[in-house]
């Protein structure tokens, strides 16, 4: 094991990061468009709601699978 102060190869960097993002992304996706829009709010959010988010989301979601069947 590496010290903390030791540097990162730049390749091993990367790929840890792009594990990092793949993992995020597949934790987003799976969680329910009610969890994600929760997750997503704060005060003063543009879409100004957990409702109006979660009904982006669907929307979003729906789109991407759309357009995913076209493609196959």
């Amino acid at each position: 094991m590496t010290p903390a102060s030791a540097p990162i190869p730049q390749a091993r960097a990367i790929a840890a990061a792009a594990e990092a993002l793949v993992d995020a992304v597949a934790e987003r996706a799976a969680r329910t468009p009610r969890e994600a829009a929760e997750a997503a709010f704060y005060p003063g959010h543009p879409l100004g709601s957990v409702e109006a988010i979660e009904a982006e989301i669907i929307r979003r979601r729906t789109a991407e699978t759309a357009t995913s069947d076209l493609a196959a």
